[in-house]
């Protein structure tokens, strides 16, 4: 499924995204325009629920952590694609949410490659 979907009010070139998958989920893939150490770049974005986050540990058959917390995680590029997984706790994402986590990474001043984790630990197993 490829959706392009852009909101009113707000910057378009902030707002604007490709769903590579269905939204309104636990776990979208999307798209869309960015920078990123001063160049030009393609954020292709895997955003998941911590919820999900820890239901696939479960399904994994690995121990699920205590706690989980929220996190930003820049791959390596792949061509001119700039790989980034994002874990927030939200219980989906849907279209207010994927705008939000947009503003978040376009308005992040100090994203790097690897794994940067903020807010407070989380724990879905009690």
């Amino acid at each position: 499924m490829t959706d392009s979907h852009t909101s009113s009010g707000r910057q378009a070139s902030q707002q604007r995204y490709e769903a590579l998958s269905p939204i309104n989920q636990p776990q979208v893939h999307i798209r869309f325009a960015g920078d990123f150490e001063g160049n030009a770049v393609t954020w292709d974005a895997r955003l998941h629920t911590l919820r999900h986050e820890y239901e696939q540990s479960l399904l994994q058959q690995t121990p699920a952590p205590e706690t989980l917390r929220q996190y930003i995680h820049i791959h390596a590029a792949q061509g001119k694609l700039l790989p980034i997984t994002v874990a927030l706790n939200v219980p989906l994402f849907d279209e207010p949410t994927i705008l939000k986590t947009l503003i978040m990474i376009h308005n992040y001043k100090r994203l790097r490659f690897g794994r940067h984790e903020f807010g407070q630990p989380v724990s879905f197993s009690g």
